[in-house]
């Protein structure tokens, strides 16, 4: 007896592997991607100090670069969870600066403390350390509702405000590439796809035999 393949399914099942296919490609494209622009970020990591870009916080080329600011006030504080030097979990606080002669606003991370009412003793003054990607301040639903928009650059302050902590310097050696775990996972997805399509054939042909 011939055996003849359902037409429809199969041309179902077919057009969903090829796409799980084409998004695990495009994956190893992003994680290669990803790769190169880790070995970029760990680069800037070792650049000389430059001074903060007060009138384009928001450039990505200086992503982990050590950064120099002056903040002449600070303007107000807000706290998020962070980790010292040391491993130890905390609150980091972050200052919201204002370079007068700059006529610019940028935010600082000034160190960890134990409780997140402490009250650091800082009023400004000269800051270094390394840059990363200001707090999103849009919240999970904003952040979902919205497309993604520029992050300004923050410094985290290698040397604390009085009474806190240091935070952690941020490393990108231990950036994590997801792209590699889900292009392994849209390939899976493929394969899966396939061996349940076969043993549902091989089922159907045996019942209709």
């Amino acid at each position: 007896m011939r055996r003849r393949l359902p037409v429809l399914a199969t041309l179902l099942v077919g057009l969903a592997v090829a796409t799980m296919i084409a998004l695990g490609f495009w994956q190893l494209g992003r994680a290669r991607e990803r790769d190169a622009g880790k070995q970029q970020m760990v680069a800037h990591s070792r650049l000389p100090v430059v001074e903060y870009p007060y009138g384009d916080g928001d450039r990505e080329d200086l992503m982990f670069r050590r950064l120099s600011a002056t903040c002449d006030a600070v303007n107000s504080w807000e706290v998020r969870g962070g980790e010292a030097v040391d491993g130890r979990s905390g609150w980091r606080h972050i200052a919201t600066c204002i370079s007068q002669s700059n006529h610019a606003i940028f935010k600082v991370d000034m160190g960890i403390s134990s409780a997140p009412d402490a009250r650091p003793a800082w009023t400004g003054g000269s800051v270094v350390g390394r840059a990363v990607h200001a707090p999103d301040t849009r919240g999970i639903v904003g952040g979902a509702l919205r497309r993604k928009v520029a992050r300004p650059l923050m410094i985290v302050s290698e040397t604390p405000a009085p009474g806190l902590s240091p935070s952690r310097q941020p490393d990108p050696s231990e950036e994590t590439n997801s792209s590699w775990s889900y292009a392994g996972q849209w390939f899976l997805f493929a394969l899966t796809a396939l061996v349940i399509y076969v043993i549902a054939l091989r089922r159907r042909w045996r019942e209709s035999a």
